[in-house]
């Protein structure tokens, strides 16, 4: 049966629809757009596709080799009904147009308690970072924001004729850098900070300047990012819609089974989420609304920036047996790209999502999910770990868990240092008229014996060795000053990273420049 459907993209409560035509719609033979999916184990999908748009008339767009197998193809509908009789293909979907129709904790991160559990040292210095690498499948990402550590990106906007995923990314919407910020701001006691602080940011834009696309851009972009799992552990999905795609389910499964996780929202129609997708998919965290205004349980908050009742569903989100968690979502304060006033503030489940998001990153940067058991595995953890300090007053008569990351044994993150320049070993020297003098600082020589590497649960550490120096010693890794100790002889140096190969130690007198000799190391 002939299926329509509305995608909504919810920035704020901005709505961008998209419609699937018809097959009355489509009769006739001008070319359209189609995502093509193969049988599962088909062989040399590119040849695959060229000898189908061979036999059929079409041209192919994209070319999906990781999510799922498969091509978007242009072509007329009476070409795209006889291609989904080929034995070789599991079915043919319609491509759907999306258009828009129209350093302060922020509140979210407060009422998520991300500020007071310690092991994200939310302190405004930007000292540490989480070490784990985030997907924004969006409008792409400011590059140039200060307050982002954005890695990299791909660009996969463009013609549906001529379609292709080529380096890139920036944002020049809005959207992207927002949901980005919250997921991952940097604590550098500048604008805001995200529930992940430093968290790498790839930019997956799939939306182009006017917020428009289509469902090929987007099983494009989680292709690529499916593409790319052993470096990417969590994708957020700040968009969706009426109907059901199959194919972005598929995609996303695919990428599911690589330990890609997905948090995505759950739409902003006041409707049952099970009516959209990606929000009613089955291996996706769907997240849900809640208004906030001043970051604190108890419903006292007044309203900010729009009118809704405090510690409540916000009143334009979906709700629903599908939606699995509760997060902020209502006046959210962001980053923006730089040339639109680099911060902002917004609405929507757009917003909620990427809290969620960034805890899933807190999770994932500890346990690097590698299969779909693990990532079922992290969203039945944030859901654990929520908590019921709110009102449903959706009226379905089932209160999802508000997001909470207090939880100082459940998020626990792996972190990495930001480094800060060393100290050069010099020797001081002081002239006069008739002499040249060499000056010896206190605490004597320091020799660095040893430097011993090993992993625990896959985080790296070293233990170091050495003998002279004062009573204090600085403890230096590559360019970072990694602790000042008492000098008992020893230090035992946690990474807090599973990526690190090599370092460069040596140990140093408290505060001064007088250094053993480097001892350079590696981790198997």
């Amino acid at each position: 049966m002939a299926r329509r459907a509305m995608v909504v993209l919810a920035v704020g409560v901005l709505l961008v629809t998209v419609v699937l035509g018809s097959t009355a719609a489509l009769a006739g033979d001008t070319a359209q757009s189609y995502i093509v999916v193969l049988r599962p184990g088909t062989q040399d999908v590119p040849g695959v596709a060229a000898a189908l748009a061979g036999a059929h008339g079409g041209r192919v767009g994209f070319v999906y080799e990781d999510a799922l197998r498969g091509f978007s193809m242009t072509m007329s509908p009476r070409a795209a009904a006889a291609l989904a009789r080929n034995p070789m293909v599991a079915y043919v979907e319609a491509d759907a147009a999306v258009s828009i129709a129209a350093q302060t904790i922020p509140t979210g991160i407060q009422r998520i308690f991300a500020d007071d559990n310690p092991n994200l040292y939310i302190d405004g210095v930007d000292d540490y970072r989480v070490d784990v690498d985030v997907a924004v499948i969006d409008t792409g990402v400011d590059f140039q924001h200060p307050d982002l550590n954005v890695a990299g990106g791909v660009n996969c906007t463009g013609s549906i004729f001529l379609a292709k995923c080529v380096a890139g990314g920036d944002d020049d919407h809005y959207h992207g850098t927002h949901v980005a910020g919250s997921i991952a701001a940097l604590d550098n006691g500048v604008g805001v900070v995200g529930v992940a602080p430093g968290a790498r940011i790839w930019a997956v834009k799939v939306l182009n300047s006017k917020g428009s696309g289509y469902t090929s851009w987007i099983v494009a972009g989680i292709n690529w990012v499916a593409a790319n799992a052993s470096t990417i552990e969590v994708a957020n999905m700040s968009l969706g819609g009426s109907g059901y795609s199959q194919a972005e389910y598929d995609a996303i499964q695919g990428a599911v089974n690589k330990g890609v996780v997905f948090a995505v929202a759950a739409g902003n129609s006041d409707d049952n989420a099970d009516d959209y997708s990606p929000s009613a998919f089955s291996n996706v965290l769907t997240v849900s609304a809640l208004a906030d205004f001043d970051g604190l349980a108890g419903g006292l908050g007044s309203p900010t920036c729009r009118t809704d009742q405090d510690d409540t569903l916000a009143d334009f989100s979906n709700w629903g047996p599908e939606v699995d968690v509760a997060a902020p979502g209502v006046c959210i304060l962001s980053t923006y790209p730089i040339e639109k006033g680099t911060y902002g503030t917004i609405s929507g489940t757009s917003m909620a999502s990427p809290h969620a998001a960034g805890a899933l990153a807190l999770l994932a940067s500890a346990s690097n999910p590698s299969n779909a058991t693990d990532v079922y595995n992290l969203y039945n953890q944030v859901k654990n770990a929520g908590n019921y300090t709110w009102t449903d007053d959706s009226g379905d008569g089932i209160q999802e868990p508000l997001l909470d990351v207090s939880n100082t044994v459940t998020f626990a993150p792996v972190l990495v240092e930001v480094a800060t320049p060393p100290p050069t070993t010099t020797t001081t020297t002081t002239t006069t008229t008739t002499s040249t003098t060499s000056t010896t600082l206190p605490g004597g020589d320091i020799s660095l014996s040893s430097v011993v590497t090993y992993e625990v649960r896959r985080v790296h550490y070293a233990d170091l060795r050495w003998s002279g120096g004062g009573e204090m010693v600085d403890v230096w890794r590559n360019t970072t000053r990694v602790a000042t100790t008492a000098n008992d002889g020893s230090y035992t140096d946690n990474t807090r990273s599973k990526t690190i190969s090599s370092a460069t130690y040596k140990v140093c007198n408290a505060g001064t420049t007088v250094c053993s000799s480097s001892v350079s190391v590696t981790w198997p």
